[in-house]
């Protein structure tokens, strides 16, 4: 279900530097255990698409997993850092599961061949996502903790 709608309603879209969006979900996806992969696989549908949470859970989505996607959809008004400071502030199940999706997220972007001087700052997102998860006292896989990102 959550593959085959991330492909229909990121079939034609490009992230910001040309390339394929449904490439990168299907990163996002790969990076991340099998209870994350849908959520992975959405993460961009709500900001990206005219689907709602509700339509997501009318075709199978947990409300947790909708939650998540909830926060890690960037609101029109809202500037990164308020973005990734929700992510990292929120409780419970929702919250666990959009900070490992939105770790995965940011290491596929930091890892893009074509980063510009213009991105948002990811490797900053990804110090306090990581932190976030240590003062939760989530489990990441133990790379992420040696990981050495460029600034």
């Amino acid at each position: 279900m959550a593959r085959d709608i991330a492909r229909s309603c990121h079939r034609t879209q490009r992230t910001r530097h040309g390339s394929p969006m449904y490439a990168h979900v299907e990163r996002v996806a790969a990076a991340v255990g099998r209870e994350l992969r849908c959520v992975a696989l959405l993460h961009d549908v709500l900001e990206r698409s005219p689907l709602t949470g509700d339509e997501l859970v009318a075709r199978g989505l947990s409300h947790d997993e909708r939650s998540a996607l909830q926060l890690l959809t960037r609101a029109p008004a809202e500037n990164y850092t308020a973005h990734v400071h929700r992510i990292a502030d929120a409780g419970g199940i929702a919250g666990r599961l959009a900070r490992a999706v939105k770790l995965a997220d940011l290491d596929d972007h930091l890892s893009a061949a074509d980063r510009r001087a213009g991105d948002p700052p990811y490797a900053w997102a990804r110090r306090v996502i990581r932190g976030a998860q240590r003062r939760h006292g989530e489990d990441a896989p133990s790379q992420d903790d040696h990981r050495v990102v460029a600034v």
